[in-house]
């Protein structure tokens, strides 16, 4: 594979994580891995005026979040994979067994979340985006 393209495929792990721990501190101070962030550098700051009824705020909060990390572990899966064409949806069945199994472990009481079935399903149009983005960018070494 190309240099240009293990650059894209990293930058599609990296940015969304990225953007979606920004949202994340910003938005939920009350979450454990947000806490401890606030007590190591000893001050936080946080979005508290958000309205929870609204609903660009909740689909951004509960959804979009799972679906910065759903895209960037199928491109992750990818890149572990070897970035060989072949394995992109063996690398998508992967990420997507692994996502619902992270869901449900969150009925466990021994497990700090909440299990939402449409996590499982936004997370999973956004591992079916990253294999369309996947398949182009592999596309284009072979023109």
């Amino acid at each position: 594979m190309e240099g240009n393209n293990i650059k894209s495929i990293v930058a599609n792990i990296i940015i969304p994580i990225i953007i979606g721990a920004t949202i994340y501190y910003l938005t939920a101070p009350n979450v454990i891995f947000v806490r401890y962030i606030d007590d190591f550098f000893g001050i936080g700051f946080h979005i508290n005026y958000l309205s929870t009824k609204n609903v660009i705020i909740i689909f951004l909060r509960n959804y979009l979040l799972d679906m910065l990390w759903g895209y960037a572990l199928v491109f992750s899966v990818f890149f572990v994979l070897g970035n060989n064409k072949a394995d992109i949806m063996k690398g998508f069945v992967i990420a997507f067994a692994f996502s619902v199994v992270m869901e449900i472990l969150q009925l466990l009481p021994a497990c700090k979340g909440t299990f939402d079935m449409f996590d499982i399903v936004f997370m999973f149009f956004a591992e079916v985006a990253a294999v369309f983005i996947i398949r182009r960018l592999t596309m284009k070494e072979e023109i």
